[in-house]
């Protein structure tokens, strides 16, 4: 195990005692301080660079993740059992059973927010989960979430998370390099290996920046891997959807979230925001 610390002084002797305690109990880890300004995707693409050779597959968990029994040996398996497969990743609990009213199911297919298809990138840039189907089999996957995929180490000789790309989330690293990826090779999600998603609230946007970041975020995403006509059509078809539904929400924070999508929608329009500017594209 690699642990990336990117966290503050008082931050890093807690996490220093943590990995000397694993350490304690038999547990291989290697610690290391990164010394560069913090970033989820920068701190992800030194682990790799740590790796030894001998490295065959790189499994990456975020920090809040439970991992449920036989998770490792479910994904391991498959990616020894189909040797053509690039990445897989488990089903996050938080994911399941969330299953919308009937006319905010048909809404959401009609502006392009969702499919009844786990895994999916749908052509606005919006995706779909990982779920669990009722069917043991390996599901075909279009992305994979970083807080619990795995990887073929040879995929890093081509691939890198975006350093651009930094901040609390959201911020859909994950999603721009799984969908990388998979033009290479095939992606799956596993429903035998199963997580639990306990969300820090550490390091949190507020509910306007978080809807504003992630409408910048997912138009950044659509013009690097899908920059066609259509798609940014559907994009802006989606975020007129997605405002619809905050102008008619009855949710409390449904003022703070239209706060933050309008902006959302300037910061894109304008290509304000960072990851939009001139050569940003390029990671």
């Amino acid at each position: 195990m690699i642990v990336v610390d990117g966290s503050d002084r008082d931050d890093e002797e807690r996490t220093v005692e943590v990995v000397r305690n694993w350490c304690d109990e038999g547990l291989p880890v290697r610690y290391h301080r990164y010394a560069g300004t913090p970033a989820g995707t920068r701190q992800r693409n030194a682990g790799v660079d740590l790796l030894p050779d001998s490295v065959e597959v790189v499994h990456f968990i975020d920090d809040d993740v439970t991992l449920r029994p036989g998770y490792f040996d479910a994904l391991c398996k498959v990616l020894n059992q189909k040797r053509h497969l690039l990445g897989v990743g488990g089903v996050i609990a938080k994911s399941e059973g969330t299953s919308p009213r009937p006319l905010v199911q048909w809404a959401h297919r009609l502006f392009l927010l969702r499919a009844d298809q786990p895994s999916r990138v749908l052509p606005s840039g919006h995706t779909t989960p990982a779920w669990p189907t009722g069917e043991n089999d390996v599901q075909p996957a279009e992305w994979l979430s970083t807080c619990a995929s795995s990887y073929r180490a040879e995929v890093f000789d081509r691939h890198r998370f975006d350093p651009a790309v930094k901040g609390p989330s959201p911020r859909l690293e994950d999603l721009d390099f799984s969908v990388r990826v998979a033009r290479d090779g095939p992606l799956a999600v596993v429903p035998e290996a199963r997580c639990v998603h306990r969300v820090s609230g550490r390091n949190r946007r507020g509910t306007a920046a978080t809807t504003r970041e992630r409408l910048a975020r997912r138009y950044w995403f659509v013009r690097k891997n899908m920059d066609r006509p259509l798609n940014r059509l559907a994009f802006w078809w989606s975020a007129l959807g997605q405002l619809i539904a905050l102008v008619t929400s009855s949710d409390p924070d449904s003022r703070a979230a239209l706060r933050g999508h309008m902006q959302g929608l300037r910061q894109a329009w304008t290509c304000a925001h960072p990851l939009l500017g001139e050569g940003a594209d390029d990671g």
